[in-house]
């Protein structure tokens, strides 16, 4: 890379994508470098951002690269700031950025699927299924405005029905590093019906090898969709009781793993602000602590698991009576639902369950920077654990620990699934406090060291903190990272797309980790 300019890149790249699809302005470097990184900080940052609309512009890009020896780090919207956003490992490489490549290819709504290219937002999809009438529903994230595929690719999480995002996708088009396009399962015969239907086709499922990797880009998914249910009940369980937090999480368990509550429940934490009382989003928060804020931008109470049933209302009312039976006798919880049409519109639904209704919105955003303001930034913690609330619970207690210590706070939750949860963590900081920032970093890794000495592991790593995850993967003298880097090194031996993407470096590139 060292005697390319980002003029001569440009140049370069200009006849693959035409003049749309070459960016170099000070904005769009700032648009793709880390958004909650200060501009003095070296590293993670573009020279030039490239944007193909077309797979066959993909495969121009990438041939281009290869034969110039240029790095490439791609990814679909970029819009998952607190994982760094569209920021790539290796400071100075090219961002090959998919939103151009934004169309709605399918969506059927008897075999209940939809294939997309990966600038389709989840407002995209909800969008195109409204508009066409199709009685489907879809899993969402938190925030609307990301990529179905690169949510689904960095194993993001949403939580209805088919909220593992990873595993709601059945079929891939992907571009290898020397530009061949592979279709993976059955899409490899052509034209087959059976491509987004069916997961495995005759021989190895390599599917999850280009999901948390850096083997090669993809530019079509099949998503499965559930079909729109005639009845949805959902709402909060509700803990104000700091001892009974492990007693609920145990209790919930069952009702998780036996499919009684559906899809993934998220679970959120919120310690008693010093003002004796807590807020809602609608409270002025101004002048008040950060635990008070905090209180504001979350679902109610000390700890709020957030579930949903779907199906009949005669069905669901079933699910929502064992659910009252089996938490009734846990001193200081209450359980709060609302019951609403498969089909409801946005209008109609409360902001809190926008998202178990498969809503796409931007509530948690706006609720956060209305309480801590437009310079609000996070840096993402997600270790996963077993679904057991005393060592989740002994988790939470440390963390908030090291929040207290760090002057921090933090919105704390877990994302439920049958045998293990998911601790997402959004640790706040001012982007305008480079201490604060710093002290954010240093409480993710002490987190992360914690979850190392219990053998637990973050499913997904913000940059500032790769080198920390895959330190803990030393099984037989790090077999497994050693055998990325043989893939590495046979899918793309020149080493060309995004080094050190999730800690998965070829044997050419490794000078750059040094």
């Amino acid at each position: 890379m060292g005697e390319h300019t980002a003029e001569s890149l440009a140049e370069l790249f200009l006849p693959a994508v035409g003049p749309e699809g070459v960016k170099t302005s000070a904005a769009d470097i700032k648009e793709f470098s880390d958004p909650y990184t200060s501009k003095e900080a070296p590293g993670e940052r573009p020279i030039i951002i490239v944007q193909p609309e077309t797979v066959e512009e993909v495969q121009a890009v990438v041939r281009i690269a290869g034969e110039h020896g240029i790095y490439l780090s791609a990814n679909s919207t970029g819009r998952n700031y607190g994982y760094g956003g569209g920021a790539p490992v290796v400071d100075q490489t090219v961002v090959v950025n998919l939103r151009r490549m934004n169309k709605v290819i399918e969506i059927n709504e008897k075999a209940a699927y939809a294939e997309v290219e990966p600038g389709v937002s989840f407002f995209d999809l909800y969008n195109a299924i409204q508009d066409g009438g199709y009685k489907l529903s879809m899993s969402v994230p938190d925030l609307g405005w990301g990529s179905v595929t690169g949510n689904a690719l960095e194993h993001g999480m949403g939580y209805s029905v088919y909220g593992d995002h990873a595993s709601a996708i059945c079929g891939m088009e992907v571009v290898l590093a020397d530009g061949t396009l592979v279709r993976t399962g059955l899409g490899a015969i052509p034209d087959s019906e059976m491509w987004h239907r069916h997961k495995r086709g005759f021989g190895p499922s390599v599917d999850s090898l280009f999901m948390q990797s850096n083997f090669g880009i993809v530019t079509k998914v099949g998503v499965w969709l559930m079909p729109q249910p005639e009845s949805v009940t959902t709402g909060s369980v509700i803990c104000d009781n700091d001892e009974n937090i492990a007693t609920v999480l145990d209790a919930l368990q069952p009702l998780v793993a036996s499919g009684v509550i559906q899809g993934q429940p998220l679970m959120t934490c919120a310690p008693q602000p010093p003002e004796g009382e807590r807020a809602t989003p609608e409270t002025k928060t101004d002048g008040k602590s950060k635990l008070y804020k905090l209180s504001a931008s979350l679902p109610p109470g000390r700890f709020n698991a957030r579930i949903a049933f779907y199906g009949t209302p005669e069905l669901n009312e079933v699910k929502e009576r064992q659910l009252r039976e089996t938490v009734k006798d846990i001193e200081g919880v209450t359980v709060e639902l609302r019951t609403y049409a498969g089909d409801a519109k946005a209008e109609d639904v409360h902001p809190l369950d926008l998202v178990p209704m498969g809503i796409p919105n931007m509530f948690l955003l706006d609720v956060l920077k209305a309480h801590f303001g437009e310079s609000f930034g996070h840096i993402d913690f997600s270790p996963v654990m077993p679904f057991d609330g005393k060592p989740a619970a002994e988790f939470e207690a440390y963390a908030q620990k090291v929040l207290r210590e760090e002057d921090l706070v933090a919105a704390f939750g877990w994302i439920g699934s049958p045998r293990s949860i998911a601790a997402v963590n959004m640790v706040f900081f001012d982007t305008n406090d480079a201490d604060e920032r710093a002290r954010a970093v240093r409480a993710v890794k002490k987190m992360g060291q914690y979850a190392v000495e219990r053998g637990w592991s973050e499913y997904r790593a913000h940059p500032h903190i790769i080198d920390e995850v895959v330190s803990s993967y030393t099984f037989n003298d790090g077999a497994l990272h050693n055998l990325y880097t043989t893939l590495k090194d046979a899918l793309d031996p020149k080493g060309i797309l995004a080094p050190g993407s999730h800690g998965i470096w070829g044997t050419s590139q490794k000078h750059l980790h040094a």
